[in-house]
């Protein structure tokens, strides 16, 4: 198969527009139900059943978002079109759900309301942009897996760079506008605007660059006749490595995004929020150091291996976490065991990070080729089906695990507390260890696609493109 060789400027700006783009949501994905319950005041049950229709919203929204792209034709390319325009809207979704409008919108359900409408503006629209960014690797690298690998190596790099340095100033930058204004939730919005900002103008530098490989559509050219949702839906669910994958991966994220969401309360109840910069940057800097070396390893252990690892390690750190990071009769927090389990679990995540955008790419080269039907859009379309399912379903568990666990923030007061710290310990860490447990056993039982394989089938149906074309 013949090499191909991508201009390190492309390489770098593909892997920077995701990592901005990570950046830029880092204040929503760890503050944005502390910023709901004890800044605009919503009821934690409440909040799990909005964010929870929102959420669903948003996977509806992901079902359908690879046909829609696989049929829209734009002036700038089939996928490129889409990551211009979805530079807007996914700035001001990021942005306005972070507004604190307690002081012009009085009714807690009309607040609600307008973080769930910017929450599935920011996250439908990411659907949209990651299906279009992850059907680009295959435009960028052809069937080299080598190229393929360094697009989504360099991104997962990036990606923890840029995590210690949102990790390091988020909280404290926060805070630093919070002392200035005098406002408690004003630094929430303005992080998340610099923040956004950044991703803007990364964004628009892997446009210039990849802009090239993505020509628009000649006229009168014939057009690929796009299957319907239906079709493409059947496709998928037929596919059995693709399932398996599927499956997999929703059982995890359930798990880490219950994690993910109650960690903030971990540091705010325990009086040690200014702590949490350390455990998270701490946290990212040893991302950033596995994201360097961990991949070598996880290359002889193969892509099904790399995940059955990452995430039985995921586990382990959570029960760690359950185990010895609170005492659970006090109520006080062991922030050092804390913070490096913490480590623990995310250096755990680049066994297979690395690889991530690969494993549906393989299932859909594996489903071309065995079917003849050529839905590898659509394969990358469902990668971002588990993170949606996930999120809809762990999200909503974060409002009513708040309030299974007594969590209340008395009239005046800026601190909640929690009526049972134990049960608080079981949602956020005991869950979704057994979640991460489970995935890892789903995996190595079932997924039988080896990289050998992948790569045949996708050289396979190169083949078979050229001849169509030819």
């Amino acid at each position: 198969m013949e090499k191909k060789k991508l201009s390190p400027m492309l390489v770098n700006s593909y892997a920077l527009g995701q990592g901005a783009l990570t950046m830029a949501f880092t204040v929503p994905t760890m503050f944005l139900t502390v910023f709901m319950t004890d800044y605009l005041g919503i009821d934690p049950i409440a909040l799990g059943t909005g964010m929870g229709i929102a959420k669903a919203l948003d996977f509806i929204i992901s079902i359908v978002a690879g046909g829609i792209i696989e049929k829209v034709e734009m002036k700038h390319g089939k996928y490129m079109s889409w990551i211009r325009l979805l530079t807007i809207t996914l700035f001001f979704g990021n942005v306005v759900q972070m507004i604190d409008t307690s002081a012009f919108v009085g009714n807690s359900t009309m607040r609600l309301v307008i973080v769930c409408v910017f929450y599935v503006m920011f996250h439908g629209s990411m659907n949209f942009n990651a299906t279009a960014r992850a059907a680009m690797i295959p435009k960028l690298a052809g069937a080299d897996m080598e190229a393929r690998q360094t697009l989504t190596s360099r991104q997962a790099q990036v990606g923890a760079a840029t995590a210690i340095i949102s990790s390091a100033i988020t909280l404290p930058s926060v805070q630093l506008v919070e002392k200035l204004t005098g406002s408690p939730s004003l630094g929430y919005g303005i992080v998340t605007l610099v923040f956004s900002l950044v991703f803007v103008g990364c964004n628009l530098l892997f446009i210039k660059e990849a802009q090239p490989y993505d020509p628009p559509t000649m006229a009168g050219a014939a057009k690929k006749q796009s299957p319907t949702v239906k079709q493409m839906i059947s496709s998928v669910f037929t596919n059995k490595q693709m399932i398996v994958i599927f499956l997999g991966f929703t059982i995890f994220t359930v798990g880490t995004q219950l994690y993910t969401g109650l960690t903030a309360y971990y540091f705010r109840v325990t009086d040690n929020y200014s702590f949490m910069t350390v455990a998270t940057t701490s946290r990212s800097i040893c991302a950033f150091l596995a994201s360097m070396v961990i991949p070598k390893f996880a290359k002889k252990f193969g892509k099904k291996m790399s995940l059955v690892i990452g995430w039985t390690l995921y586990g382990v750190g959570l029960l760690g976490i359950w185990a010895l990071a609170m005492d659970k009769d006090a109520g006080t927090a062991n922030l050092a065991i804390m913070t490096v389990l913490m480590c623990f679990c995310q250096v755990a995540m680049y066994m297979y990070t690395p690889f991530m955008a690969n494993y549906y790419l393989d299932c859909g080269e594996y489903g071309y080729y065995t079917t003849g039907v050529d839905n590898r859009t659509m394969a990358v379309t469902v990668m971002n089906w588990p993170t949606k399912i996930g999120f809809a379903v762990g999200g909503t568990l974060i409002g009513f695990a708040l309030s299974w666990a007594g969590y209340t923030v008395a009239p005046g007061a800026t601190i909640g507390t929690f009526a049972s710290v134990s049960m608080f310990m079981n949602m956020f860490a005991l869950v979704p260890a057994i979640a991460c447990f489970a995935a890892a056993a789903w995996i190595f039982v079932f997924y039988k696609l080896t990289d050998e394989e992948a790569a045949m089938y996708a050289k396979a149906n190169a083949e078979r493109e050229a001849q169509k074309n030819a």
